[in-house]
């Protein structure tokens, strides 16, 4: 498994940073998924006080990319396997609660998030899909797939430098 290689461990040491920072400025506890197998979410939110699921997230984390960069380069549009969104919006539908995503440019501790998805599946945000040839895994690599491109002009920023 990647999670299992170098990068995969530095990238699951970023998301954690990001999970901590949530945990710290919200009501809420960043519950990930089990990393030791594959799974079709990132993460589940739960309300500290009440101890509700109130969101499923996506989490990615990108490395030598500023916001500057995003936004000009890349048309402020995410790139993440439709694969993955589609399937943590259906998930998100099933238990009733909207699906988040986390995008953490690490470089310069900037989180983007933004709901991809209300609480009855209907998309949030605008994501256009094309099947591209990208890097197959955080090792490299080569795949072609479907790719969702999610529009995260509407994401808050958050700094978590502080």
């Amino acid at each position: 498994m990647d999670i299992l290689t170098t990068k995969g461990q530095i990238s699951l040491t970023d998301e954690r940073i990001v999970a901590q920072w949530i945990e710290k400025n919200f009501d809420f506890l960043y519950i990930e998924t089990p990393k030791n197998s594959p799974a079709l979410i990132d993460a589940i939110l739960i309300g500290k006080i009440n101890k509700e699921i109130k969101g499923i997230i996506e989490t990615k984390c990108r490395y030598k990319l500023t916001l500057e960069k995003f936004k000009t380069s890349f048309q402020n549009e995410w790139l993440v396997t439709w694969s993955k969104v589609h399937n943590a919006i259906q998930i998100a539908d099933s238990l009733g609660v909207p699906c988040f995503g986390f995008l953490y440019l690490v470089d310069e501790k900037t989180l983007l998030t933004q709901k991809l998805s209300e609480p009855n599946g209907k998309l949030n945000v605008k994501i256009r899909l094309e099947t591209t040839e990208t890097q197959a895994t955080i090792n490299g690599g080569k795949a072609i797939r479907t790719n969702a491109f999610i529009n995260m002009s509407s994401a808050q920023v958050h700094n978590l430098k502080e």
